[in-house]
């Protein structure tokens, strides 16, 4: 994200450690300029559990738990009320046996965590530091040399600092990953995995490493995948060492938090992950070698799994219930062969549950996105503010606050934003006025509502870059992106009342969108159906319409039974077929995009003012009206819909048809094989009821699926 900017941040570093280096003035006076900040680094994972417990933010389970299935539904119920971080000071082992490497997870589920985790008191500071980097006061620190202090600090703290020997070596483990407690979370997991692992690799051209988080599934006692995805350095790595090389990797868990953060920034290829734990921490990052690979590690780690690849050997991977609230389809990955397992004396084994938002990945990617944000409006300086709704899964939906002085520059900013690192995932993006809080989704509703007419405030991609996760496309790694300009006309927009530049023409545009977000907006308001009470009633009679509501004046969503549907607790995969069965497939999904048509035209011949621009139909396995129904829907709306196949519109394309049922695997029309949701089974579910510490934690209402939902609507 910062690539083109990286030999500015180089020489304003090289300029803040001169002055560090030649700053000879008195300690007063740099009390009298600014702060001194203490080092923040946690250093090591005891230390921030030795916080968390000090603040009453630890849980501790001494009774063996489960690491299939138990552990991970616990600390799942944790995050989605808001609970604290859980150790498990017994995790049982799938043979029955108990490891004495404690389980800890949910070490950041909560927005406080996440603050404190990374020792900051504002959403932004660590963006403001990277931008001073940047684009340094040169001027001013000329003049007042102790103002570059915080800054010198930084530069000095980011090469990391290289030792003999490491913590992580202290203990050499049997070369047996079932071992260790690595949880199974989910019923239809492939097998266990590593799911905050920090996979050390190099440029076997530079030598330069890179520590991404790739998840890892154990397939043995000595064999491991490594899940990095096309677009990932990991895979840029192996494809350089060429397909039949041993590539050296290590996989380490745990460690300081500032560690695991760097591990999952956006940074530019020139700035490391050890060198951004410095910099979080202000602290040098300590690494040492590797035992068995040519591979420089972090020192502090807890755990430490080392050995190597071989690029063309590759292995059937997953299912793994992933943090878009389905599993994740399988492929073929990597496969890395242990040569060694070393851990701390003192080590725990961190791990994560990813599945239906809320989650511990959602407070870590809010805190990501929030504490970059300096960053990203550094470089595209026509944004506001930018917000990836925890529920979406991230990359379904952006919303973006940008600035519109001149005619249609919030879809430029857009637009450069589906370039910006992995923004590029992006399903869709949504943009707003620049004075608007993208966080307010009520205040979104309303900017939906009143400022956007189908006909000329979306925008279509064909054909773009999409996450491997993405399963409602088409294509994998490929699909559509929908951009919706929901701000004011601009001055000069020729949409606009405005009279035209000289030589050019006024487009023709709705009076209501003309002066949507003006003060004449109240006169003009937006068409919506005349009797909103009698509209909604006679929805609800058709027969194709299981449940009925309005978002507001011109937004319903309507719910609907379709046949045929895969179960959301098996997902369906028509290679596991037989030719009869894909058949059957095939026509019960051109009865369900007919379905849709009738629907949606069933309801349009209804609206004679044509006041519903936006018709949204989803599947009636969601109760429209349980408390943190919206929520769900953002959820179901995004992540179960596909640009391609899901946007329709009338034949004047004043109205429009977001389509977001569960689309049923048919080659004939082109729809893949459609995952399961993450679900816990019942006896898992009995297991957690179990634990007295937990007797004051619900499920919430709003993720339960339902079979079939039928009421009389309503607000």
């Amino acid at each position: 994200m910062l690539k083109n900017n990286h030999k500015i941040l180089h020489y304003n570093l090289v300029f803040a450690i001169f002055l560090l280096l030649n700053f000879k003035t008195s300690n007063a006076r740099s009390e009298r300029g600014t702060p001194r900040r203490g080092v923040v680094a946690w250093v090591t994972m005891k230390r921030w559990l030795g916080h968390l417990n000090s603040q009453g933010e630890l849980l501790r389970i001494d009774r063996p738990v489960d690491v299939e299935y138990e552990a991970g539904a616990i600390a799942d119920l944790l995050v989605k009320n808001n609970g604290p971080a859980v150790i498990f000071s017994q995790p049982r082992l799938a043979d029955g046996t108990i490891s004495e490497i404690p389980l800890v997870m949910n070490l950041f589920g909560s927005k406080q965590r996440t603050m404190q985790a990374l020792g900051v008191s504002q959403e932004d500071e660590i963006g403001q530091r990277m931008v001073a980097m940047m684009k340094p006061d040169i001027g001013l620190f000329v003049k007042r040399p102790w103002k570059a202090l915080p800054l010198a600090k930084d530069a000095m703290a980011m090469p990391p600092k290289k030792k003999r020997t490491g913590a992580c070596q202290r203990v050499k483990l049997p070369l047996d990953l079932t071992k260790l407690p690595i949880p199974k979370t989910w019923p239809m997991d492939g097998g266990n995995f590593v799911t905050l692992p920090l996979v050390i690799t190099k440029n076997s051209n530079t030598g330069e490493h890179n520590m991404g988080m790739y998840r890892a599934q154990v397939f043995g006692p000595k064999q491991i995948g490594l899940h990095w995805q096309i677009h990932k350095h990991g895979a840029d790595h192996a494809a350089m060492h060429g397909k039949d090389a041993k590539m050296p990797v290590a996989i380490c868990i745990g460690g300081p938090p500032e560690l695991i953060f760097s591990a999952i920034s956006p940074l530019p290829d020139n700035l490391s992950e050890y060198q951004f734990a410095g910099i979080l921490g202000r602290k040098s990052l300590p690494i040492t070698k590797a035992l068995t690979q040519e591979l420089m590690i972090p020192a502090n780690a807890d755990i430490v799994i080392e050995g190597y690849c071989i690029p063309s050997e590759t292995r059937r991977e997953g299912p793994f219930g992933d943090h878009f609230g389905f599993y994740s389809l399988t492929g073929q990955y990597p496969v890395l062969h242990v040569t060694a397992i070393t851990a701390r004396k003192d080590a725990v084994l961190p791990a994560t549950i990813v599945g239906l938002p809320p989650m511990e990945d959602g407070y870590l990617g809010e805190a990501i996105g929030r504490q970059f944000s300096p960053v990203l409006k550094f470089q595209h300086r026509d944004v506001s503010s930018v917000h990836l709704p925890m529920e979406t899964g991230f990359h379904n939906l952006a919303i973006v606050a940008s600035k519109q002085r001149y005619p249609r520059q919030a879809r430029k900013t857009a637009l450069g934003l589906l370039g910006a690192g992995q923004m590029m995932f992006l399903k869709s993006i949504v943009a707003i006025d620049e004075n608007q809080d993208p966080r307010d989704l009520e205040a979104l509703l309303d900017c939906l509502n009143d400022k956007v007419d189908p006909a000329t405030d979306l925008i279509v991609l064909k054909g773009q870059v999409a996450d491997a996760l993405e399963a409602a496309s088409k294509y994998e790694n490929v699909h559509d992106k929908l951009i919706i300009d929901a701000t004011t006309l601009a001055k000069a927009d020729p949409r606009g009342d405005d009279e035209p530049l000289e030589g050019s023409y006024s487009q023709h545009t709705p009076q209501w969108r003309q002066y949507a977000g003006s003060e004449k907006a109240s006169q003009y308001p937006a068409p919506k159906p005349e009797d909103i009470p009698a509209f909604l009633a006679n929805v609800l009679k058709l027969d194709l319409v299981s449940d009925a509501r309005m978002l507001r004046d011109s937004m319903l969503v309507v719910s609907t039974s379709v046949e045929g549907r895969p179960s959301v607790k098996t997902g369906c995969d028509p290679s596991l077929l037989n030719e009869k069965e894909n058949a059957l497939l095939d026509s019960q999904e051109l009865v369900r995009r007919e379905q849709i048509i009738q629907l949606r035209n069933s309801i349009w011949q209804l609206d004679n003012n044509y006041g519903i621009r936006w018709l949204f139909v989803t599947d009636d396995d969601l109760d429209l009206h349980a408390e943190g129904a919206r929520k769900r829907l953002l959820w179901q709306l995004t992540c179960r819909f596909d640009v391609e196949r899901g946007l329709t519109f009338d034949a004047n394309k004043s109205r429009l048809c977001w389509d977001a049922t569960t689309p049923i695997p048919s080659k004939v029309h082109g729809t893949r094989r459609w995952p399961a949701i993450t679900l816990h089974d019942e006896e898992t579910l009995q297991k957690v009821a179990s634990h007295p510490e937990l007797e004051n934690y619900h499920w919430p209402q709003h993720l339960t699926f339902h079979e079939s939902v039928k009421s009389n609507g309503g607000e």
